[in-house]
């Protein structure tokens, strides 16, 4: 970490995504609860994440764009255009205005996917293959962190001032992005022409992930835990108000409790890459997350809140573990593709956990989702954990070794 924040571009690295992270997910908390204002509707309200969500599932198209240009002035330009547009809000004044919140969280969604694709092929050129960990760590640290002061930031200024001031303040987050990309310096070369039609381009990505086997057996596990995790979006107000009677709000308690523990696992987890490698950090979060689905069952506060401890510490090993191995293994090139087909896959399944566990919760009780939520992440964790591909010293298993795992795998499952 020392290494890291000695480098001046890596503190502006640092410095602006976080503080633009800040910014939106201010925005993203408060936008439903302006909108539930403004109507006085609770389908309205839930619309402003599915616009979110739409925008981000066009992650395969963003990785395209941020391969097929140079990705630093795509990041400026990403920066500005879309602090711009957030600035839109401001005139949202009344119900028939709410469209408005709507387009900019669409947006928002795409400048996001924009970013994530660019940003994760631009880190391998900021800093040494043996500090991808660490930069991907203390990234997460960080995002975790300020999910302890975004929801206050959001809600307290919306109820305080109103949403305007909220978007103001994302807008100029954007501002501060675009200020420290502009004085970063990396090598980020034209990318050259190929042959390949606009399809061909977009779905490149979406290939080198099915005909890579570690990053086919990271991806589809990643798939099937995020599905399971999704579903705690819905189970975790189960688990606070039929386990545990307490208030709805003290949901709150347990996301905070998660962003301690994130906090610190972000900080480890470039020191836990070495002896596990990329790909067994990510089936040690799952895995942890898999104990923890056992606690939220447990109808008892000090063992949710042990639980909660786990879920915290597992998300940043699933997502730096994963992250670090699709930058070590795809060719710079492609890397937003790969990244964008990832996000993609990962968003999905996330998206259809949280309706899962919405239509579940109303016919089945909460322990028995929690119960099956833990199997679901400790066979996609067993199976990282098997496979040779993942062993940080193994050497690459053969076509014949690998067919025979995944058809044991599919067997088991």
């Amino acid at each position: 970490m020392r290494t890291l924040l000695s480098q001046p571009r890596m503190r502006l690295y640092f410095l602006g995504t976080t503080l633009s992270t800040v910014g939106d997910y201010a925005l993203w908390l408060a936008a439903g609860v302006w909108v539930k204002e403004l109507t006085g509707s609770t389908a309205q309200a839930g619309l402003c994440m599915l616009a979110l969500i739409l925008g981000t599932l066009l992650s395969p198209v963003a990785g395209y764009v941020a391969d097929s240009m140079r990705r630093k002035p795509l990041l400026l330009a990403t920066n500005a255009v879309t602090g711009l547009l957030v600035l839109a809000l401001t005139q949202v004044h009344g119900a028939g205005d709410v469209w408005l919140i709507y387009a900019v969280m669409f947006v928002n969604g795409l400048a996001v996917s924009l970013t994530d694709s660019a940003t994760t092929a631009l880190l391998p050129r900021l800093v040494a293959p043996e500090q991808l960990g660490a930069a991907n760590g203390l990234t997460q640290a960080l995002t975790q962190g300020q999910r302890l002061i975004t929801p206050a930031l959001g809600i307290g200024l919306l109820a305080a001032f109103g949403g305007g001031v909220v978007a103001a303040i994302d807008a100029a987050s954007f501002a501060v992005g675009f200020l420290c990309w502009a004085f970063i310096k990396v090598d980020d070369p034209r990318p050259r022409p190929t042959e390949l039609n606009w399809r061909q381009e977009t779905t490149a990505g979406f290939g080198f992930l099915l005909r890579t086997p570690s990053l086919r057996q990271l991806t589809g596990a990643m798939v099937l835990g995020l599905f399971v995790i999704g579903m705690f979006e819905t189970l975790s107000l189960a688990v606070t108000t039929v386990g545990l009677h307490r208030a709805p709000t003290w949901v709150g308690v347990l996301v905070t409790v998660m962003g301690v523990s994130g906090i610190l696992s972000g900080l480890l987890a470039g020191r836990l890459l070495t002896p596990l490698g990329a790909g067994r950090l990510t089936a040690l979060g799952l895995a942890l997350f898999g104990v923890g689905a056992l606690g939220m069952a447990v109808p008892m506060t000090a063992v949710v809140v042990a639980a909660a401890l786990l879920f915290g510490f597992g998300l940043p090993c699933i997502i730096v573990g994963a992250i670090t191995a699709l930058q070590l293994t795809t060719p710079n090139e492609l890397l937003g593709r790969v990244s964008g087909a990832r996000a993609f896959a990962i968003t999905a399944g996330q998206a259809l956990g949280m309706a899962a566990g919405s239509a579940l919760i109303s016919v089945v009780f909460y322990r028995d989702i929690a119960y099956a939520a833990a199997a679901l992440l400790t066979l996609s964790a067993l199976y990282l954990f098997t496979r040779r591909e993942q062993h940080p010293a193994g050497a690459p298993a053969s076509a014949e070794e690998t067919a025979e795992q995944e058809t044991a795998a599919e067997t088991a499952a």
